[in-house]
């Protein structure tokens, strides 16, 4: 008989497939990644998840480690009863409709539980990250895409059709840019990885900054997030500017959800917010003065503390929830 319980996660992102094993304190056992290739379609990533799945039990069974159940997080709304995409998912195209949970269950022989992606972030942050010993927390999530996470009274809160939490959806410019949801002027559409470089781009084509000439090695399309924030620790007056700009967009779509709901914490996660550059600082010195001061007086927001592991360590506690 295995000698240790262990929480096997798999979070699927735009970019990369984070997966690995925790045990019942959230310390990681063991994680690899493996890059999406989502644009080679749905069933390609179907059968990449279902190798995974089996590169996990195999790695526990060497182990000598217990899997009771396999969790998953996925961009898009998820009937977590099925394990199936019931919703959009800008990133990911073709994926609506996916049936991952069955599909699981059936090759790996386990129980298997799905979920959005970013409701697995924002379990394992409040289970094991800033979120420990709070009852009320919003989680955003912003890098490929930007996504949210409610808990209410220390429970996963899903929606009436598990569509809750879809921040990066929130329309702050009716007149604004096309988002990949089909609306306009949502956070993602400004706030996004893709949104932020672009933006970024668009400035330097009135002329390059030092920094930038320097990170870039003359390479326009070789701009990243990471780059861009290794400007803005430069003190780079372009990255800065676009950095603050973004902040502001997301402060502006967090104040509203901030104002509903009047939690005790706003956790920001997501590659962008691991870049650094006073980031998070940011956010929080936008959103307060957007929130009524009742809402403001016991709300704090504090940059999430798991980082890239979050999906995964959330993903494995999925069958805690069920």
């Amino acid at each position: 008989m295995a000698d240790h319980q262990t929480f096997a996660g798999i979070d699927i992102g735009g970019t990369n497939i984070k997966y690995g094993l925790t045990d019942l304190k959230g310390q990681v056992l063991f994680k690899e990644q493996r890059p999406t290739m989502a644009e080679k379609g749905p069933e390609p990533l179907l059968h990449l998840i279902g190798n995974i799945g089996e590169r996990l039990l195999l790695h526990a069974a060497e182990e000598d480690l217990e899997i009771r159940w396999l969790g998953v997080g996925t961009p898009g709304t998820v009937d977590f009863k099925s394990g199936r995409i019931t919703g959009m998912t800008p990133n990911i195209v073709g994926w609506k409709g996916t049936g991952i949970g069955e599909f699981l269950r059936e090759r790996l022989n386990i129980p298997v539980w799905v979920d959005n992606d970013v409701n697995a972030v924002a379990l394992a942050e409040h289970r094991f990250g800033a979120g420990a010993g709070f009852s009320s927390l919003v989680c955003v999530a912003v890098g490929t895409g930007v996504g949210g996470g409610i808990i209410l009274n220390n429970k996963l809160w899903r929606g009436a059709n598990y569509a809750a939490g879809e921040l990066g959806h929130i329309s702050i410019d009716p007149n604004g840019p096309p988002c990949g949801c089909g609306n306009k002027g949502c956070v993602e559409a400004y706030c996004s990885s893709s949104a932020i470089i672009a933006r970024c781009l668009d400035r330097l084509k009135r002329g390059m900054t030092p920094a930038f000439e320097e990170i870039m090695a003359g390479d326009p399309d070789g701009l990243t997030i990471k780059k861009l924030f290794q400007a803005a620790r430069q003190k780079d007056e372009i990255a800065v500017e676009v950095i603050a700009e973004t902040a502001r967009y997301l402060a502006i779509g967090l104040a509203g959800v901030v104002n509903l709901l009047n939690p005790e914490l706003v956790v920001v996660g997501g590659g962008v917010a691991d870049g650094g550059a006073g980031f998070v600082e940011t956010v929080a010195q936008e959103l307060r003065p957007r929130v009524c001061d009742s809402a403001a007086e016991k709300l704090r927001i504090v940059k999430a503390s798991l980082g890239n592991n979050a999906g995964f360590i959330g993903a494995g506690i999925l069958g805690e929830e069920r």
